[in-house]
């Protein structure tokens, strides 16, 4: 049987996000997800309590996806909030050997705060390219993310993408900000240029006006991957769709 992954999928993948502080909230999170036909997770390892992350637990968390692709992420937020990078990276290391499928390596990693959540810094590119040499010499994949916070031009945002094939990225992520439904003309043109341009698979995503429009519609012109909620706790993304009705937008394309 062939691995579960991120990069072996001719439609987008339906990821059902979870982000809850215990195990069993976890879980059941997962199992209410399998039930309304997500076809991938992630999880924010982030959110879960310092004490509970240990291998058995990541473990039982991963187990419930039922074999389905598993997305990772250490952020500096939440109960990561005061670690080094070198800390977040452990959480990700962890849930290498505990089954998950593919890891979030910020783009900022080991210079945080860089323009575009992206460093330039060479110091900080080798050890971003050593890390992603050790995730896959694990069995892991890698998704680099640039959380921008800008409004970045189409040329701009290639430049982040191609950074990220450049040091060794499975897959990309960018999301950027935008500031009027006007832009959204851009939006499209920036994921049709992603989707010619890149030799990896991509997820791009926006903040902003334009949010629910390229979540929503992203994939039909190139995006790897729909990101969901299957209900909103306390700790969950709004801007991302609710699954069931996200699922009932896909029938009706036809996807």
């Amino acid at each position: 049987m062939e691995k579960a992954s991120f990069l072996n999928h001719d439609k987008p993948l339906l990821c059902a996000m979870v982000q809850c502080a215990t195990v069993e909230e976890c879980i059941a999170k997962i199992s209410s997800s399998l039930a309304e036909g997500a076809t991938a997770f992630g999880i924010q390892l982030c959110k879960i309590k310092k004490e509970l992350r240990t291998k058995e637990n990541f473990t039982k968390i991963f187990e419930a996806c039922q074999g389905k692709p598993i997305y990772v992420t250490s952020y500096r937020h939440s109960e990561n909030d005061g670690y080094t990078d070198e800390e977040c990276v452990e959480v990700l290391l962890l849930a290498i050997e505990s089954g998950a499928t593919i890891v979030d390596v910020m783009g900022d990693m080991y210079d945080r705060g860089s323009k575009w959540e992206l460093t330039e810094n060479p110091e900080a590119i080798a050890k971003q390219k050593a890390l992603i040499v050790k995730i896959h010499a694990m069995g892991g994949e890698v998704l680099m993310s640039s959380h921008t916070n800008s409004n970045l031009t189409v040329e701009e945002t290639l430049h982040v993408a191609r950074s990220h094939e450049e040091r060794g990225a499975d897959l990309v992520k960018i999301v950027n900000k935008t500031e009027a439904i006007e832009d959204l003309p851009k939006s499209f043109e920036t994921i049709i240029e992603l989707n010619k341009t890149l030799t990896k698979k991509f997820l791009y995503l926006e903040s902003g006006p334009t949010q629910k429009l390229v979540r929503n519609l992203g994939p039909q012109l190139g995006v790897c991957t729909y990101l969901t909620c299957q209900s909103y706790g306390r700790f969950d993304t709004l801007a991302q769709p609710k699954l069931t009705r996200l699922k009932k937008v896909i029938e009706g394309l036809d996807y």
